[in-house]
């Protein structure tokens, strides 16, 4: 499957105690209605360091759903490491007879394996660590050939 997601310059999180949250985001109107994947990270010497990845058909709405109701997570992304905290919208964009409800469900899996596999922990569900396992391969070149040198295991926690 050919999937396409473009991703937008960061919105900073902003302290949220105005609205008696932990965070907040500005400019997050015009996404109200845009399906995509989206990432909670943290910016360190310019690089993205994800946090938590996640998706949603309406990526403005859950945005905001997790402002207000994510206590947990909002407080682990707070108390993370150094970088300025930021949210980072991917828009995911169709093609014709992809399922947008399938496709950005596969895309949140794909990014979250990623992540994994490049060492990167994650907070997700409820703000805890997911779970995962690295196994690494030596030896015998025509195996490794299959299985590389090492492959990253998400458990599933549902």
């Amino acid at each position: 499957m050919d999937l396409s997601v473009k991703w937008e310059a960061p919105f900073d999180l902003l302290n949220g105690g105005k609205e008696n949250l932990i965070y907040t985001a500005e400019g997050l109107d015009d996404w109200q209605d845009v399906p995509g994947v989206y990432m909670f990270a943290r910016i360190f010497n310019s690089k993205v360091i994800p946090l938590y990845i996640g998706e949603a058909e309406k990526l403005g709405k859950r945005a905001r759903q997790h402002f207000k109701r994510s206590t947990f997570l909002m407080n682990s992304i707070k108390k993370a490491r150094n970088g300025k905290k930021v949210l980072i919208l991917g828009r995911f964009s169709p093609k014709p007879g992809q399922r947008t409800k399938k496709s950005i469900e596969l895309l949140e899996r794909v990014l979250i394996y990623h992540a994994l596999n490049e060492g990167y922990q994650l907070f997700n569900k409820q703000g805890t660590r997911t779970p995962g396992h690295k196994v690494n391969f030596s030896g015998y070149l025509g195996a490794r050939n299959f299985t590389g040198t090492s492959l990253s295991i998400i458990v599933k926690t549902d």
